[in-house]
C-alpha cells in the first residue's frame, strides 16, 4: 500500500513526473519541505513573484489601455493578474477610502444633502428618526451602512453593463471578450479614483469649482482611456472607435448613477420599515 501511494500525486492521485505531478504541478512534500532554510525560501519567493506582477499589471493597465485585455486573449494569463481578482482587489482598496474617511466619503447622507437647495429630505428623515426614538445620526448611519452594503453586493453590475453594450457595439466578438474587457475598464476606474483620493482629501467632496473641473479631467481621461483600449482590442477604424468610446463612457456613467441612486433608495426602503 505504501509502494502504491508512493507513486501517486498527493494532490490529484494522478501517477508521478519526477518530483512534481505530470497533471495538476503539485510539488511532492519531502523532508526539505520542514526546514526553516524552505520556508523563507518560499516566503521570499512569493512576496518578489507578487509583487512584479502585481507591478507588471498596473503598468499595463494604466499606460497601455487595452493590452491586459489583448494578452489575456492572446493566452499570455500567468504575467498578470487574473482579471476579476485585480478587480475585486481594487474595489475593496477604493471601496474602504470613500467609505471610511468622512472628508471624501461617497455613501454620505451629509454629501447627499448638499444636492437637495429645498431640504426637503434631512425634515422627513429627522421625523422618521423621532418616531422611532432615535437620534438622526443614529438613523442616518443605519442608512448609511445599508447603502454600503447594497452598493458592495451590486460592485459586478458594472462589469455586466459594459458587457452588454459593447456586445451591442461589437456583435460579432464573444461575449467573454466584452466581460474581460469591461472588468479591465472598471479595474483602471478604480485605480484612477484612488490617484484622485488624496486631491478630494484636500479640497472635499462639494459642489463647487474645483470638484467641477476634476470631474471634467478625469471624464476626459476616461474617455481617451476607452478610445485607445477600443483600438486595441476591436481594431476598427478612428471615427467609429471614437463614437463607441463616448458610447461605452456615457453607458458606464449612467449605470454608476443608477446603482448609487438605487442602492440609496432601497437602504431608504429597508431601513425606514425595519426601524
Amino acid at each position: 500500500m505504501s509502494a502504491e501511494a508512493a507513486k501517486l500525486c498527493t494532490n490529484c492521485s494522478n501517477p508521478l513526473v519526477d518530483v512534481y505531478c505530470a497533471r495538476c504541478g503539485e510539488k511532492q512534500p519531502s523532508h526539505h519541505d520542514l526546514t526553516v532554510g524552505h520556508f523563507l525560501h518560499e516566503t521570499v519567493h512569493e512576496l518578489i513573484h507578487l509583487d512584479s506582477k502585481l507591478f507588471r499589471t498596473l503598468r499595463e493597465l494604466m499606460v497601455k489601455p487595452g493590452q491586459l485585455t489583448a494578452e489575456y486573449f492572446a493566452g499570455r494569463k500567468k504575467r498578470y493578474i487574473a482579471p476579476i481578482r485585480l478587480f475585486l482587489t481594487l474595489f475593496a482598496i477604493t471601496f474602504i477610502a470613500y467609505s471610511a474617511f468622512k472628508p471624501v466619503a461617497i455613501y454620505s447622507l451629509e454629501g447627499l444633502m448638499s444636492m437637495d437647495p429645498k431640504n426637503q429630505l434631512k425634515p422627513r428623515l429627522q421625523q422618521s428618526a423621532a418616531k422611532r426614538g432615535i437620534s438622526y445620526e443614529q438613523l442616518a448611519t443605519r442608512i448609511e451602512v445599508r447603502w454600503q452594503k447594497n452598493m458592495s453586493l451590486v460592485s459586478m453590475a458594472s462589469i455586466l453593463s459594459i458587457a452588454v453594450l459593447l456586445k451591442l457595439l461589437y456583435f460579432r466578438r464573444y461575449f467573454t471578450e466584452h466581460l474581460v474587457f469591461g472588468t479591465h475598464y472598471m479595474c483602471f476606474s478604480y485605480a484612477m479614483s484612488l490617484l484622485y483620493w488624496p486631491i478630494y482629501l484636500l479640497i472635499g467632496m462639494r459642489q463647487d469649482t474645483p470638484n467641477y473641473v476634476l470631474t471634467v479631467v478625469g471624464s476626459i481621461i476616461a474617455c481617451v482611456y476607452i478610445y485607445l483600449a477600443l483600438r486595441r482590442v476591436y481594431g476598427q477604424g478612428g471615427g467609429i472607435t471614437l463614437l463607441k468610446s463616448i458610447a461605452v463612457w456615457v453607458g458606464t456613467f449612467v449605470t454608476s448613477l443608477v446603482l448609487m441612486a438605487g442602492s440609496l433608495v432601497v437602504a431608504l426602503i429597508t431601513v425606514l420599515r425595519a426601524s
